[in-house]
């Protein structure tokens, strides 16, 4: 049996894959509003932390393709890089390619969608600051302290991964 078979059969724990990956940004999220007016396919949520006080997240979502409702918590987690290998930077939709790409921490996350940050704001007078990404069209704004966003920067690329917090059951 090769590494690639106990990878999927689930000799590598979840939580250790997720944990052992580099994220710019964790948190989980319950929405609190959806707003699905402007456009047909896409809403934007807006989300609080259920973890730190003062996150916030404002995001353009295709509720076709995921759908969420007030009060579903939604776990985020955003990095800028998929690839198991941290070294092999993603250029193309081909390096995304399951067949060639194997395994990633995609796999381990129901939405999933890759952007460019265009503005940063910092106000050191509150102690926050705010990222704003464009996700193909499909804007983000992101709040929180300085601390926690200060790995992004104006051009980056950037993925952000999403899920349903999976609830214990025993």
């Amino acid at each position: 049996s090769s590494w690639r078979s106990q990878w999927v059969v689930g000799a590598w724990p979840l939580e250790e894959i997720i944990s052992s990956h580099h994220f710019m940004f964790e948190d989980t999220f319950r929405v609190k509003t959806i707003d699905d007016s402007r456009f047909e396919r896409a809403g934007r949520i807006d989300c609080e932390s259920d973890q730190f006080a003062g996150n916030n997240l404002e995001l353009d979502i295709n509720h076709i393709i995921y759908p969420v409702s007030p009060g579903d918590m939604l776990q985020i987690a955003i990095t800028d890089n998929v690839s198991p290998d941290r070294n092999r930077k993603l250029n193309t939709a081909y390096d995304h390619d399951k067949r060639l790409l194997g395994q990633s921490i995609m796999d381990h996350f129901e939405y999933v969608m890759y952007g460019k940050v265009y503005k940063k704001d910092e106000n050191k007078k509150d102690s926050t600051a705010e990222v704003h990404a464009s996700y193909g069209g499909l804007l983000m704004k992101l709040r929180s302290d300085p601390v926690q966003l200060q790995e992004f920067h104006v051009a980056d690329g950037i993925y952000i991964l999403i899920r349903k917090p999976q609830t214990a059951s025993s």
